[in-house]
């Protein structure tokens, strides 16, 4: 027994030893430090309105009075710049190098609230540089009530800013000059409240052994532009193998939520300035990412993913009455998740974590880090429903519809309480709703070094007892420590209510403030009332409070608003409480001023402050980019004049190296690149392939320089899957324009026409296998050559015999024909019982299906599948099963194949290294003849005028008539 206790105990250390730590655990969240940064450090450097430089009617548009009805109320610092006219423009004078702008804008609406397109143009030292497109599709939601209207409501117009971000063509450095200024583009008044500027990182390569989702074995998945069903595939395959899911660079559209099922996953993008996701779906439930969803999928199968590097946007624009069901991400991130580096604009909310379908889990241990989490409708992240030990930490988080940030022990389906939560090193900012921190409930949570500013309609940090569930019931302790409020509280919310800068409401307990700090509050800088108990304020500072000069008589008599509003006799301030600032009492009622205690005086006694009269001080501001580290964009070209980068050479090979190609080959092209000057070593120098105007082949990780004069290979890094028929291809190099001062990009390009042969083996092909008989499809072929929208396919298929045995004859070989992967749309061969030999083929041609054995063709890209059927125990004897499926991409309307008369031979490259032998003046092999016959369409013929009708042919170059 102790031998078996023993091994137990021994496999069980040996398994914990082995396990792999969670994604989340890979980073360390700092601790509160009372003299450490407050708020997130982001890359970027804001230049504010204030600091602009105005020109051609621009005017500073301010709200002194933080009225509802004014849009530069919603703005940084209540201020903002009005373009009203062509010519009006905003400049700034660069303090650091940058690369990357996010403009903060805002723009009318539509008297129908869908909004209107504009743009903005960017100039670089008065040299105009490129054009920005704008959009208030999004912007505007209308209070009337406590519940937003997507159209003038008469209410308050919420959500008046918006932001767009945009790579520039040359890089800025310091002391350059950016302006940004109005075209009168379609005659709109335009408004800009700040910009941010920043160095944009190169681009994330693929990781070794990941799955990408535009791998050639994914494009059946691909309709039209829509990568949904591609994202899906291509993340079970990386779950059942690598654990790593890639996103290049590029947009891709997706219809719906994309469910994301897995465990241990890592899945990331080329970068959030460069990978991005657009869910296009406009209606409720019509995007997101989903983790674990029961619904649809294995339930809460989504464990210890790392998700990172994209930008993620929708076409949502409305709350749909707060039943959109449309967030970034939502239901369950479990088995410490990280999510970072996430870029994500117009939501319903950025994370709502809570399980609402299946049995319910949590998503414990949850970090999300160094995200951006803006411009959404409601929330910006709500931990919900249990959710406990899960931090937020160094986000941005602003112009959100609800809370910034949230905890809610929202006790639905039995949902237990919520423990041990952190905001942490977060800048929250522009709330048009709520709060910008919010807590409803639980215990242990942890609220440190944020930094809150600007809020409109909202209070900056509130608690109370509002909502379902357990609510402060366990509350223990709840810490917040080293905040910093700035122009935080409203007397006039959505509601109609009051809220502070700090609001503390109704049942709540056992809260503790440690050095928090409010500055230039419009309204109240602390209020408690309605019955919290045991509530605790240390070290704190309201340097500037009442600065709207506003009223209220909100469940009192009216009064002007101050330093604190206290109503409870169980809080304390102790270890110093410092006010400055605070409106003077208007009313003439208030016998406690700068305190309201409803003129209580031995409440008021009992809070010791000092009341600084003869005072200055300076507001903070949030974190920019870190200065100390050396940091800047290096610019290998710098220096670099007179520089032509040309493509002197473009040639195409199968995977035996041959140019001779037919269709199914797995092409690679190639490239020669050939610069006049010396290229250094950092540079990128990518190469783009088009085929024929549609798909695209790229290379962006070539970094090691170029030598004058002496051309160097780049190979695309990944396979075009050859199809028959003549093809156009289009190869360019710095596609992305990263080398601006390139004096000549008419030679970046060349173009060559080549055709691919119709596959010799017109059944297809097989892997031979022993161990009995395997069926496998190789083929599908259709009863026509050209089809257009409307008529009527009927599909047949190869069936191969891999194995060495024959497959017997008397059973059926049923095989189905399953469009789009919809299994409402099929059509199917059910007749042919003769058997298949060892190594043979049969072919099986569609007689039945669901609405007859032929498919009525629509417009667009579609896949077709065969499927070897093994129903109802038919050839239950194939060793494999597994490989029963075979699939062609088909697009409607489909032309006859066509072949190009006279097409180019690919250049020779030489050596590819860098040494003479790779030929400046690239010469080309000589051509093959090719003896058949064209007409003038592009259609091949034989090799003789016998049978051809009477025309105009091309034969070996030379018109031919036919008479």
């Amino acid at each position: 027994m102790k031998k078996k206790l023993l091994l137990a105990l021994t496999l069980l250390l040996t398994g914990t030893l082995m396990m792999h730590a969670s994604y989340a655990d890979e980073v360390t969240v700092p601790g509160a430090n009372a003299n450490g940064r407050v708020g997130a450090l982001m890359p970027y450097t804001r230049y504010d309105s204030e600091t602009a430089r105005l020109g051609g009617g621009a005017t500073l548009v301010k709200s002194t009075n933080w009225k509802r009805m004014d849009i530069a109320t919603q703005a940084s610092k209540q201020s903002y710049i009005e373009l009203p006219s062509n010519g009006s423009y905003a400049e700034w004078t660069m303090k650091t190098s940058a690369n990357g702008v996010t403009l903060r804008f805002t723009l009318p609406d539509t008297s129908n609230g869908m909004g209107q397109d504009g743009s903005l143009d960017v100039y670089i030292n008065d040299k105009k540089v490129q054009t920005v497109d704008l959009t208030s599709y999004y912007m505007w939601q209308y209070f009337s009530g406590g519940h937003p209207s997507d159209s003038n409501d008469g209410g308050p117009g919420c959500f008046a800013f918006d932001e767009t971000h945009f790579l520039l063509n040359k890089p800025l450095h310091p002391n350059d000059r950016i302006r940004i200024q109005s075209s009168g583009a379609k005659g709109l008044k335009y408004g800009v409240d700040f910009i941010e500027t920043e160095i944009v990182p190169e681009e994330i390569e693929r990781p070794a052994g990941a799955v990408s989702v535009t791998d050639s074995k994914y494009k059946q998945y691909v309709h039209g532009k829509d990568y949904l069903k591609a994202f899906e595939e291509a993340l079970k395959d990386a779950d059942a193998g690598s654990k790593k899911l890639y996103i290049p660079a590029g947009t891709y559209e997706l219809s719906g939520i994309w469910y994301m099922f897995g465990s241990d996953v890592k899945i990331t993008g080329a970068g959030i300035w460069y990978t991005n996701l657009k869910f296009t779906n406009p209606n409720k439930s019509g995007g997101g990412i989903s983790g674990g969803n029961g619904k649809h999928g294995p339930d809460d199968y989504c464990k210890n993913m790392d998700i990172s590097n994209f930008y993620i946007n929708s076409s949502l624009r409305s709350r749909y009455n707060q039943e959109a069901v449309y967030k970034c991400f939502m239901d369950v991130f479990k088995g410490g998740s990280a999510i970072h580096d996430i870029w994500e604009d117009h939501f319903e909310c950025g994370f709502w974590i809570a399980d609402y379908n299946g049995t319910i889990d949590y998503s414990n241990n949850l970090k999300i880090y160094n995200c951006r989490i803006r411009n959404n409708f409601a929330d910006g992240v709500n931990f919900c429903q249990g959710t406990s030990n899960a931090t937020v930490y160094n986000c941005s988080i602003r112009n959100n519809g609800d809370d910034g940030l949230a905890m809610w022990n929202d006790d639905y389906l039995g949902a237990h309480d919520e423990k041990n939560n952190t905001f942490a090193y977060n800048t929250i900012e522009f709330i048009w709703r709520a709060g910008g921190i919010a807590i409803y409930g639980g215990d242990g949570h942890k609220v440190y070094n944020n930094y809150l500013a600007d809020m409109f309609m909202a209070s900056g940090i509130h608690l109370n007892d509002n909502f379902r569930g357990p609510k402060f019931q366990a509350t223990q302790n709840i810490s917040f420590d080293n905040n910093v409020l700035v122009r935080c509280g409203t007397n006039d919310d959505s509601w109609n209510e009051d809220l502070a800068a700090v609001d503390v409401r109704g049942g709540v307990r056992n809260v503790t403030f440690n050095n928090t700090k409010i500055y230039d509050s419009p309204f109240d800088a602390i209020r408690i009332i309605e019955g919290p108990t045991d509530i605790v304020f240390k070290k704190t500072e309201i340097l500037g409070a009442s600065l709207a000069g506003q009223t209220t008589k909100y469940s009192t008599w009216e009064h002007s608003t101050g330093a604190i509003r206290l109503e409870n006799d169980n809080v304390k301030f102790i270890d110093g409480l410092k006010i400055a600032n605070v409106s003077s009492d208007k009313v003439g009622n208030n016998q406690t001023w700068p305190l309201w205690t409803n003129n209580n005086k031995d409440r008021a006694k009992a809070v010791n402050y000092d009341y600084l009269t003869d005072v200055s001080y300076k507001v903070p501001e949030a974190p920019e980019a870190d200065k100390n580290q050396g940091g800047g964009l290096i610019d290998p070209m710098e220096g670099i004049t007179n520089y032509d980068i040309m493509l002197k050479g473009l040639r195409w090979e199968n995977a035996n190296g041959n140019t001779n190609l037919k269709e199914g080959d797995q092409v690679t092209f190639k490239t020669a690149v050939v610069s006049n000057k010396n290229i250094p070593a950092g540079v990128s120098i990518g190469v783009r392939v088009t085929v024929d105007g549609k798909d695209s082949y790229i290379s962006t990780n070539y970094k090691n320089g170029l030598k004058a004069n002496q051309p160097i290979i780049i190979t695309t890094n990944t396979t075009w899957t050859a199809q028959a028929g003549g093809h156009t291809i289009v190869a360019e190099v710095d596609y992305r324009n990263y080398l601006t001062d390139d004096i000549n990009k008419d030679n970046n390009l060349r173009t060559k026409r080549f055709n691919v042969l119709e596959s010799a083996d017109d059944k297809g092909s097989f892997t031979p296998v022993t161990g009995g008989y395997d069926l496998v499809v190789t083929k599908i072929l259709m009863n026509k050559k050209s089809i257009k929208p409307g008529d009527r396919v009927n599909f047949s298929a190869y069936v191969a015999n891999a194995g060495d045995q024959d497959a017997p004859a008397g059973q059926q070989l049923g095989v189905e024909f399953i469009i789009d992967n919809n299994t409402d749309v099929i059509t199917w061969s059910d007749n042919y019982t003769q058997g298949v030999r060892s190594h043979a083929f049969a072919k099986v041609t569609a007689n039945g299906g669901q609405q007859g054995n032929e498919w009525v063709a629509t417009p667009g890209k579609h896949t077709v599948t065969a499927w070897i059927d093994n129903y109802n125990g038919r050839y239950a004897g194939e060793i494999n099963h597994d490989n029963n499926k075979f699939t062609i991409e088909l697009n409607i309307p489909l032309e006859e194949i066509r072949f190009i008369a006279n097409p180019d031979q690919p250049d020779d490259l030489g050596d590819g290294k860098n040494t003479n032998t790779a030929i400046e003046y690239i010469s080309v092999r000589p051509q093959t003849k090719d003896e058949h016959y064209y007409d003038l369409q592009g259609h091949r013929y034989g090799t003789t005028t016998e049978g051809l009708k009477k025309g105009i042919y091309i034969h070996n170059g030379k018109k031919i008539v036919v008479m």
